[in-house]
């Protein structure tokens, strides 16, 4: 079967290595400006210009049987261009709902599943009005732009409210600018992502929870399955994600990110794709994550997502490789082939054990290694 991403980053690369065992075969679509030094090698490339016409995109690509996408924030009109040449999955309805936040709260809202609180800033009195309905410090979020904490503003009072209307926000307010919204500070005790495939035919299944640590917003590390999880909110959180794929007629994984205080839960975000805080699933279950999304865009029966023991998942951030520390305590090293600069993804350990606390132990121990005891 021939399978066309969009994209050419790691979530790419990790998608092929896992559908070539299967007997896929795999082109890509670098957008303009893109590096595809994740995906070298793994099949033909084609640069997304705009005078590419659907017809001759669909040709350049292989003509491929599937199409899924390893990222959100890409033109919605390229992917609908393709549909009616082949399969595009997920559809490009759900992936459009989920790379603007107001449609993505709005979603969440048609499903009933419970969302951080949120004002929509169209106008500077919307700024004013979010502030007394939501208390002051805000997170002032871009619509559609942002991930790992970019394009994000914590406004602590009125005066950096005005600090924000000058700078980021300066020219692009207006009755329907729909480019801002503004949430609470959330008083979340930790942050849980769950994961769930949904093949082709409706049936879903789900990875164990993990529980996320980020620094700076950028998430550093995931344990699952995520620890001391209340009586019964694991099975809400399952039963909302369910709905949300339903609702979307999805197909592949659906990641969730949850903010969780005692036995209340609050949706931060939705990812429709392969997400970070799942690459544990990579050496510790029969299919990981990348396996099972590239089975249920082909229509193939799903497989087992059942986790033995616990595992954990430390990303690389900005460091160059040293497999000798790396490859240490029984862990497993993928590389993204990316050029290292501060920050950065450019890789991701997965550790493996029969307990949690060993798991937990190990990723602390291989933590410090990497990035000193002060990290």
């Amino acid at each position: 079967m021939q399978v066309a991403i969009v994209g050419c980053g790691q979530l790419a690369r990790m998608l092929a290595l896992a559908g070539l065992p299967m007997g896929m075969r795999f082109s890509f679509l670098a957008l303009p400006g893109e590096s595809t030094a994740p995906v070298d090698g793994l099949g033909r490339v084609v640069v997304a210009t705009p005078d590419l016409e659907p017809t001759a995109l669909y040709e350049q690509l292989g003509q491929p049987q599937r199409v899924t996408a390893e990222k959100e924030q890409l033109p919605i009109a390229l992917l609908r261009g393709l549909a009616p040449y082949t399969e595009v999955h997920p559809n490009p309805e759900a992936i459009y709902q989920c790379q603007h936040r107001l449609r993505e709260k709005a979603t969440l809202e048609a499903c009933q599943v419970p969302f951080t609180p949120y004002r929509a800033i169209h106008e500077e009195r919307d700024l004013w009005a979010a502030g007394e309905a939501l208390g002051w410090p805000l997170l002032l979020k871009h619509t559609q732009e942002g991930y790992d904490g970019k394009a994000q503003w914590r406004l602590t009072d009125e005066a950096a409210a005005r600090q924000w209307l000058q700078g980021p926000a300066a020219g692009t307010l207006g009755p329907a600018s729909g480019q801002w919204l503004a949430e609470p500070i959330m008083p979340f005790e930790r942050e849980v992502s769950l994961l769930a495939v949904r093949g082709r035919e409706g049936h879903i299944t789900f990875y164990d929870p993990a529980q996320n640590r980020h620094r700076q917003g950028i998430l550093v590390s995931s344990l699952a399955p995520a620890p001391d999880l209340p009586a019964g909110l694991l099975p809400q959180m399952q039963a909302a994600l369910q709905r949300l794929q339903t609702h979307l007629d999805y197909v592949g994984v659906l990641a969730m990110e949850c903010f969780i205080k005692g036995d209340q839960w609050w949706v931060n975000e939705l990812a429709p794709r392969v997400h970070n805080s799942g690459h544990w699933s990579q050496q510790t279950t029969a299919a990981s994550q990348f396996e099972n999304h590239l089975r249920a865009v082909a229509g193939w029966p799903l497989g087992d997502t059942e986790l033995q023991g616990a595992a954990a998942m430390l990303n690389l951030l900005g460091v160059p490789v040293d497999q000798h520390t790396m490859l240490a305590d029984g862990a497993s090293l993928n590389w993204y082939n990316k050029t290292v600069r501060p920050d950065r993804k450019v890789g991701h350990i997965v550790l493996r054990g029969p307990a949690l606390d060993e798991v937990r132990g190990k990723l602390n121990k291989l933590q410090s290694k990497i990035y000193g005891p002060d990290f």
